[in-house]
């Protein structure tokens, strides 16, 4: 699963023997053929690649059944861009059916980290010494640009937006109306979009998105909105960022409204017309940017290891930006910063949330760290990590 263009078929055709490969125009032919001849469509070397399977959503539980009359595993693929079809009605596939995201490729993929400091090694308490990032500010800006996809790798950054604008352009007018037999209003989608944009990594509820939307199509209640936010979600444009959950010492109220952001920072700096210029030129708005894809990047991290990534905020206002937990319930956790200006203050932060969790329940944290934009990984005198994300991989 994951969103148009990350790379899914490409992947999985590395690993699949045979093929059928779903379009609009062949659906009906081979949902016919699943009709009167099922053992045809499953016919094939294995494993059988079935590409782009939510446009006939019964081959899902027709999988199922046919995994369980054949023996052996990995025996199918199948792709998608679209979550919609996972209804009630459907099986699971607990115990038959295995799921795996593929996200947009990280810095450490597309290869502008080094990669000389692994999430892993941090996990395992590992000695940080010094080292130099080989990228900078202007590099981080026109990675966003850019984004983290497969085909645009060796893309210019004028490419790159070319290839974004359409990426956008046929999200607003095709991908959204292929998941329901809804037609969405591009305009309001679109203005949708680039409100998520303006609110990129903060912690925004529906009534200020709402409010910003306001000078620009009045009509949009919040039963609307929550509608298009769904769309987003289901083709996997956007995805929130959970919270954390941990125990504390001491009672205190976790706050639960998810932070959002694109499943790349490439789709909101298209939709409000960013270029890496005018990112330098707005260190603010870099900032949230840098956010979103230390976030991009960090997922991509944690779950090539067995984790996930949460953020935490209480009803005394201490927040952290990111947390990962992995399956054995250790956990790390980072403030993300542009410059060493917010250094001392990020890591008092992580301090005081490093002694709120109560660590005879949860563990003491495998670190604490500042994710930065700045040259050099270090360890501070008070113990705090910092890391430039273009030293860094899984």
């Amino acid at each position: 699963m994951g969103p148009k263009y990350s790379g899914k078929t490409t992947l999985a055709k590395k690993y699949s023997n045979s093929s059928i490969t779903l379009t609009l125009l062949n659906i009906d032919e081979y949902r016919t053929m699943l009709n009167l001849s099922a053992h045809i469509f499953f016919s094939g070397e294995k494993p059988k690649l079935f590409d782009e399977w939510q446009l006939i959503p019964e081959v899902w539980d027709l999988t199922r059944h046919q995994v369980d009359q054949e023996e052996g595993r990995g025996l199918y693929i199948l792709t998608g861009s679209s979550a919609a079809n996972f209804d009630i009605n459907m099986h699971s596939g607990a115990g038959r059916i295995g799921r795996m995201i593929i996200r947009p490729m990280s810095l450490y993929e597309v290869g502008a980290s080094s990669g000389e400091i692994s999430l892993k090694e941090l996990f395992n308490n590992i000695e940080v010494n010094y080292l130099k990032s080989n990228l900078d500010v202007k590099d981080y800006a026109h990675r966003i640009i850019k984004g983290g996809w497969p085909e645009g790798i060796n893309d210019t950054e004028t490419q790159a937006i070319i290839r974004n604008n359409a990426y956008l352009d046929a999200v607003i007018k095709e991908d959204v109306n292929k998941v329901s037999n809804k037609k969405y209003n591009e305009l309001r989608m679109l203005k949708i979009i680039e409100s998520l944009a303006r609110f990129t990594a903060s912690k925004t509820s529906n009534t200020a998105i709402i409010k910003d939307l306001k000078s620009l199509d009045e009509s949009v209640s919040v039963n609307t909105l929550v509608d298009y936010l769904d769309v987003l979600n289901k083709i996997y444009i956007i995805e929130d960022l959970k919270s954390w959950n941990p125990n504390l010492r001491s009672k205190t109220t976790i706050r639960s409204t998810p932070a959002r952001f694109f499943v790349d920072p490439s789709i909101g700096a298209a939709a409000l017309k960013l270029t890496s210029k005018r990112l330098l030129n707005d260190f603010s708005t870099l900032g949230l940017f840098f956010e979103s894809l230390v976030l991009r990047d960090f997922r991509v991290y944690a779950e090539a290891i067995g984790g996930e990534v949460f953020r935490y905020k209480d009803s005394s206002n201490l927040e952290v930006d990111l947390i990962i937990q992995l399956n054995d319930g250790s956990w790390g956790a980072i403030e993300v910063k542009m410059g060493s200006n917010e250094f001392d203050k990020a890591a008092q932060n992580l301090i005081k949330f490093a002694n709120k969790v109560d660590e005879q329940k949860m563990g003491k944290p495998s670190f604490l760290a500042i994710v930065s934009a700045t040259e050099y990984a270090y360890k501070r005198e008070d113990g705090i990590l910092v890391l430039p994300l273009g030293v860094l991989k899984d």
